[in-house]
């Protein structure tokens, strides 16, 4: 072995580990390192684990439980963490419960190359546990320490390497010391600088006096503080602030001037340092007897005021350390001139307070005055705010009886609220009568009188409210009538009322007047807003009431939008669509506007809706019956204009009946266009109505748009309106979008045009925009559950039109061959996502066609070969089965691929 490596501090084993050589020097040292390591932070005990070249831990030092010190060391060094461990707690790796506190800091780096072992320290004197502070301080020795051994390991030669490392320990121990003490320095200053901007800026002695001594607890590191007080008969000191848990028993405590080391200091004046208070006989026993506590030392210091003691703070038992040091009394002394000038600065303010008895009541009336400035916030009603306002004015005014009077000039009575020696009394009187009260406010006079009544009133009010000097102050708002009075009378004290207290009472009354304000201006916001909870519930049962617009599943595309021109809308629509696949559509105005248009709307609405459902009444039956039933409740003179249409996708035929609407607009495909007009006056006019509509058939491409006249006949800033014609021309300029897409772009266009002005009318568009021939359209998922309501889809499109039933069912038993086929082969395979089946189906007198749009594999007709049973039953061949049944069921079957898709297109004559 090389003579170098042999002498060197950390060795690499055989197997590339590194491992401490041992030797009786660097033992020596490492005894040297954790006495240093225990004094620190007053630990009993410890030792060093290094990594031998076994690579086991070796132990240096004798722990006090050897067991549990050696699997805390494993542990550590396993988990390469460092460990503050509670004692009585349970450690998990071992399941022992710990008898002591102990810390456990890994030796190394966290790339594992550099693990040379496990530092620990175990149990703290005269304490139960480790502070944080211990552990942060104990980890900063420990990564120090690592560094130092690892340095120490790339030197060759054993005994410098172990002079040095001493060297380098002495000064880590000094630099630890010096940590330690920075950090303690640092933070006695953050509480130093914190107490002074309290006294800055609070007001509240006890808080103040409470927070400096909670600080003063943290800052020395002890169980408890307190501050005792001087009485003022100077005979004994009391608890003014007690910290800690003992805080109820100690408090109820006195101590006697000159006994007790409280005692002591407050008379020499000196304060002191008890680290053996256990055995000092100056100690006041009497504390620890009640408190069931154990004093082991003290920090007093006196409280101090131009030259008196006002009292003395203490600080008891300090928590991590035996003793407290010189340093700490000097440190102390400034918590204690801290409590004194806040004492001193409360009881300058209390003297200062004390020579101003003026303006306490100056004071006092403002707090009145607030109270009754609260009372108006609070009151809600005349009657809440009177009595808080009469209570107010008897205390301020001396006033036994105070009397307020509201009069009802509509009603010609007054409302009297009075307090009458302490006794509430409400009351309702007449306005109109011979009274010097009812007077003040008829003339809106002010009286300030320092006699009683005359002989010879006999008026009530006067003879209840009026008794001896009295004031009668009108009760009114700029430039009005008064709307009352108040009576003050019954002085408590000697004279009459006078000037000063009518001006007082006029401030008093500025704040009345503005709660009544406030009371009335509160009334009519409530009124406002049940009329706007009203409103938007009515806007809610509208909306409800509309219905909602989704897929025809027809052959056409439907669009349609309705914004009221206010709260409410007195415009409505309805959509229906029935068992057959045909169609019903109206659109209508009402009369009048806002709440009574909303609800005529809702009863209209409900009336037609009701009719529209019965599908064997025509258009103009339908406006008959409903104009019956809406003129049995227009009783108000509301009507109704109506365009109602009747839509059949087998013969793409609509018939239409109109009551007074406008006409509506028929686009057809050379963007030629045709007013549909009708016979009949408006719904709820007249008894008997004479409807009379018409027929038209549309074709693919034409556009058939219902509106109201909301929509036509908003104007510009110069007063000029949009327009039928302006209107038609923008819809065909956008016949190539989608029906709801023009009708947005309309609404915009329309709101742009009116230049920001408030929609004048209610705005209602429906657009009904014909696209092909197949009347009945709907796409389906491409999977087997599907099948059924596919097959129900055409069925129910079928029935219901005379079809004979053996023709449906093999148009049926066709569609479910199809469908079929398509799912479970022609998707086969296929990383298609939204793999669907697009169900068409066209319906004429003589014909029915179905197409069947898919997006799967191509379907190849020529290699389908002819059903065979024969070669199913060998085995040899599979299927055809379904495309021989469809081709021979079906009067016409054709098969296209179009792009992507597979288009299947079945033919079936009805006749």
């Amino acid at each position: 072995m090389d003579s170098n490596i042999r002498n060197s501090l950390i060795i690499t084993s055989e197997t590339g580990k590194l491992y401490v050589r041992q030797d009786q020097k660097l033992a020596e040292i490492l005894q040297f390192i954790l006495h240093q390591a225990k004094r620190l932070v007053s630990a009993v005990g410890g030792a060093f684990y290094l990594v031998d070249e076994t690579g086991k831990l070796q132990r240096y030092g004798s722990p006090k439980h050897l067991t549990i010190s050696d699997s805390i060391a494993r542990h550590a060094f396993k988990q390469r963490k460092n460990l503050l461990l509670k004692k009585n707690a349970k450690f998990k790796s071992s399941g022992e419960v710990l008898p002591e506190s102990y810390m456990a800091c890994f030796l190394g780096q966290d790339t594992g190359f550099f693990d040379l072992g496990v530092f620990i320290l175990e149990e703290i004197n005269h304490f139960e546990n480790f502070s944080k502070q211990d552990f942060e301080l104990i980890s900063y020795y420990c990564s120090n320490l690592s560094l130092l051994l690892r340095d120490s390991g790339l030197s060759d030669d054993r005994e410098d390497v172990l002079t040095s490392l001493l060297t380098s320990v002495l000064l880590l121990v000094d630099n630890s010391n010096i940590h330690q003490k920075n950090n303690r320095l640092e933070y006695q200053l953050e509480e130093i600088i914190r107490v002074s901007g309290l006294i800055n800026s609070s007001l509240e002695l006890g808080k103040l006096l409470e927070s400096i001594m909670q600080s003063a607890k943290a800052v020395f590191r002890t169980e408890g503080s307190s501050l005792m007080l001087v009485d003022p008969t100077k005979e004994f000191l009391y608890f003014q602030v007690v910290t800690g848990d003992k805080k109820d028993q100690i408090q109820k405590i006195r101590v006697p001037m000159g006994q007790g080391i409280a005692g002591t200091v407050a008379i020499t004046k000196q304060p002191m340092i008890i680290n053996d208070a256990i055995r000092d006989p100056r100690v006041f026993r009497e504390v620890d007897e009640a408190s069931n506590f154990v004093t082991r030392n003290i920090l007093a210091a006196p409280l101090v005021v131009e030259d008196e003691v006002i009292g003395i703070i203490e600080a008891i038992n300090t928590i991590d350390r035996n003793h407290f040091t010189q340093a700490d009394l000097e440190l102390f002394l400034s918590f204690a001139t801290s409590c004194a000038l806040a004492i001193q600065k409360t009881r300058l303010l209390e003297n200062l307070e004390s020579t101003n008895i003026n303006l306490q009541e100056k004071v006092r009336t403002l707090g009145s005055l607030f109270e009754l400035g609260q009372a108006v916030m609070e009151s809600h009603t005349e009657s809440d705010l009177l009595r808080h306002a009469n209570s107010i004015i008897s205390t301020e005014m001396e006033s036994s009886i105070v009397a307020t009077l509201l009069v009802d000039r509509k009603k010609l009575t007054i409302d009297v609220t009075a307090l009458v020696e302490g006794r509430e009394e409400e009351m309702k009187e007449d306005f109109i009568r011979d009274s010097i009260v009812v007077e003040s406010i008829i003339y809106n006079r002010t009286v300030v009188s320092i006699e009683g009544l005359k002989d010879g009133v006999v008026d009530p009010l006067d003879l209840e409210f009026v008794k001896g000097s009295h004031i009668l102050l009108p009760l009114s708002t700029s430039g009005e009538k008064p709307f009352g009075v108040i009576c003050i009378s019954g002085k408590k004290t000697n004279g009459p009322f006078d000037e000063t207290h009518l001006r007082l009472l006029k401030t008093i009354s500025s704040q009345i007047i503005k709660g009544y304000e406030n009371l009335k201006l509160n009334q009519e916001m409530i009124a406002k807003k049940a009329i706007e909870k009203e409103i938007e519930i009515t806007r809610n049962i509208q909306q409800n009431i509309l219905p909602t617009v989704g897929s025809s599943n027809s052959n056409f595309d439907l669009g349609v939008k309705s914004v009221a021109a206010k709260e409410v809308s007195g415009d409505f629509f309805d959509i229906h669509k029935y068992d057959d696949g045909q169609f019903s559509y109206l659109v209508a105005d009402v009369s009048g506007k806002s709440l009574p248009a909303a609800i005529f709307m809702a009863i209209s609405s409900s009336i037609i809706r009701t009719l529209a459902r019965n599908h064997l009444l025509s258009p103009d039956e339908i406006l008959t019956q409903a104009n019956t039933l809406i003129y049995e409740d227009s009783q108000s003179g509301m009507f109704v204009t109506l365009f109602y249409i009747h839509y059949d996708p087998v013969t793409m035929e609509i018939q239409y009946a109109s009551a007074g609407h406008n006409d509506q607009i028929w686009i057809k495909n050379d963007n030629t266009y045709e007013l549909l007009k009708g016979k009949g006056a408006p719904l709820g006019v007249v008894p008997l109505g004479n409807y009379k509509g018409g027929r038209i058939k549309v074709a693919p491409g034409e556009l058939f748009v219902i509106y109201t006249d909301g929509a036509i006949e908003e104007k510009n800033g110069e007063d000029e309106e949009f327009g039928l014609e302006r209107f038609i021309q923008e819809i065909i300029s956008r016949k190539h979008l989608k029906a709801q897409e023009i009708i947005e772009d309309l609404y915009n266009l329309i709101v742009e045009y009116a230049e920001g002005a408030e929609q004048f009318d209610d705005f209602t568009v429906m657009i009904l925009k014909f696209d092909d021939d197949y009347q009945f359209q709907r796409i389906f998922p491409a999977n087997t559950q599907q099948v059924p309501k596919i097959r129900e889809f055409v069925g129910d499109s079928l029935r219901g039109r005379k079809i004979d039933e053996m023709i449906i069912d093999d148009i049926l038993l066709s569609i479910d061959e199809a469908a079929t086929n398509i799912i479970l082969h022609g998707y086969k395979g296929s990383d298609r996502k939204n793999q669907t089946v697009e169900c068409s189906l066209f319906l004429s007198e003589n014909l029915c066609r179905l197409r069947l749009v898919d997006y799967g594999n191509e379907f190849l007709r020529q290699e389908v070969k002819p059903p065979s049973v024969e070669a199913n039953l060998r085995g040899e061949r599979k299927g055809g089965f379904g495309v021989y049944l469809m081709e021979k069921l079906m009067d016409k079957v054709s098969y296209k691929r179009d792009a992507d898709s597979n288009v299947l297109v079945l033919e079936k004559n009805l006749n």
